[in-house]
């Protein structure tokens, strides 16, 4: 097993290598040339380059030329999302649908009774305050054509 200050260096800390591993995460096998196509990147052999990277680390396993996704490590920025299927959902938009939820029974119950009326807006401010801290995650997760780095 490799050590979690390896994974980091090596994975989260280089950008391309990241990208290839979080696209690997959402599609689960590909080949070189997929995996350079989907990111766009100068070439399939350095696709290659970091495919073989991840295999070394045992993230990845490799047969018949196509690669397989071995295990799922949340390094770097990872670490703040959970996984469903291909989408990556910060924590922080969880806590976005809990102080929603939360707001909306205080702004019913505001309604009738007037002490309600602080913790409806204390609610509200810190669903749009979780809404923009997700949409601030979502921004450094690297994703398909947002940045053209070789």
């Amino acid at each position: 097993m490799v050590e979690p200050d390896t994974l980091e260096r090596d994975v989260a800390g280089q950008y391309n290598t990241f990208r290839v591993y979080v696209h690997m995460m959402k599609v689960k096998e590909a080949s070189a040339r997929n995996v350079c196509n989907a990111l766009e990147m100068s070439s399939p052999s350095l696709a290659l380059l970091h495919l073989n990277k991840l295999v070394s680390l045992g993230l990845l396993t490799k047969k018949y030329g196509n690669y397989y996704l071995e295990s799922t490590r949340r390094v770097g920025i990872l670490r703040f999302f959970y996984q469903f299927g291909a989408w990556f959902i910060p924590r922080t938009f969880l806590y976005f649908l809990f102080f929603t939820s939360m707001g909306s029974v205080f702004f019913y119950l505001a309604q009738k009774d007037q002490g309600y009326v602080i913790p409806t807006i204390v609610s509200a401010m810190s669903a749009l305050l979780n809404l923009y801290e997700a949409i601030q995650f979502y921004r450094v997760l690297p994703y398909r054509g947002v940045h053209k780095v070789d």
